[in-house]
């Protein structure tokens, strides 16, 4: 029997794609507005700085000198472009790390005088008679002036005000000169005992410490002991006249029979001699030695300075 043909399959339609519903239109969001910290009436809110201010800035001191409101920024900015179109360049106030270059610079430019010697000081009229120019402290001053950045018209003001500081202390001086004296004695004392000091040395030589001894004594037998003793025994200390006069008051009162002399350098009898060494002898112990070996020393010398006055053939 014969075979029958075999029919070929249907080809398999493959199956419609699902149909998308249409994607819903996209609504673009709205802008996110960044919070004002400007007024209606062009003022600053508060803490303006910590929001506007960029991080990198934040803390700068240009800051602190604006205002709270836009027309002190305007204003700010139209200062700094003031400054920097006059020289053409930046200047700036310098800061603690500046160099000196920047500070010239800044000096120069508020007005300082390219050096010391462009300062010029008249003194006022109203004080020449208590102002005494000094030259070598004018130099210095300008010299000093110009190194922190004084202008002209800063250094003029500044002497000035010197020149009437000094007219008010000698004005002040003049009505009430015992507090003035009060005040530097204490300063000058010292230079003057030093003075006495030397000036005797030079009158005395090797009887400078028996004649004050006899200086002493002289006032010590005039005067009580007390307060007016004290007083007169500092006065031969810092008046090498005073003390003379009174060495050689007490050697004329103390006259040998057969006479003295009272030249320097003999102006003790024996008698006196012997008295001095006979008290520095007393005193010359060996507790001394050990307790005050300074004062000990000064008494060994004077002791030695009276014997060359009576042997000084020895």
């Amino acid at each position: 029997m014969p075979e029958e043909p075999i029919t070929p399959a249907e080809p398999i339609t493959p199956p419609a794609e699902p149909i998308t519903p249409a994607a819903a239109p996209v609504v673009p969001a709205a802008p996110i507005v960044p919070e004002s910290y400007v007024n209606a009436d062009g003022t600053f809110k508060e803490g303006w700085r910590d929001h506007v201010v960029p991080d990198d800035f934040k803390g700068r001191p240009c800051y602190d000198a604006i205002g709270n409101d836009i027309q002190s920024v305007m204003k700010h900015i139209g200062n700094q472009d003031i400054a920097i179109s006059k020289q053409g360049k930046g200047v700036f106030v310098p800061g603690p790390e500046a160099s000196q270059t920047e500070k010239d610079m800044f000096y120069k430019a508020i007005g300082r005088p390219d050096t010391p010697e462009g300062y010029e000081f008249t003194v006022p009229d109203d004080v020449k008679e208590y102002y005494e120019t000094d030259e070598v402290m004018l130099t210095q001053a300008k010299a000093a002036f110009h190194e922190v950045g004084l202008t002209k018209q800063q250094f003029t003001a500044v002497m000035a005000m010197d020149a009437m500081r000094l007219k008010a202390s000698e004005e002040a001086m003049k009505a009430d000169p015992m507090s003035f004296y009060e005040q530097i004695m204490p300063l000058v004392q010292p230079l003057i005992v030093k003075e006495c000091e030397d000036a005797l040395d030079a009158k005395w030589g090797d009887a400078k410490v028996s004649r004050l001894h006899y200086a002493n004594m002289a006032i010590t037998e005039c005067y009580p002991e007390g307060e007016e003793r004290d007083a007169v025994l500092a006065k031969y200390g810092s008046d090498p006249v005073f003390a003379d006069a009174m060495a050689t008051m007490y050697l004329k009162s103390h006259t040998e029979s057969n006479g003295v002399d009272t030249s320097l350098g003999n102006g003790a009898t024996s008698q006196n001699l012997d008295q001095r060494i006979a008290t520095i002898s007393k005193e010359l112990t060996q507790e001394l030695k050990l307790s005050n070996r300074t004062r000990y020393e000064a008494l060994l010398a004077e002791k030695g300075s009276l014997f060359k006055q009576k042997y000084p053939e020895k």
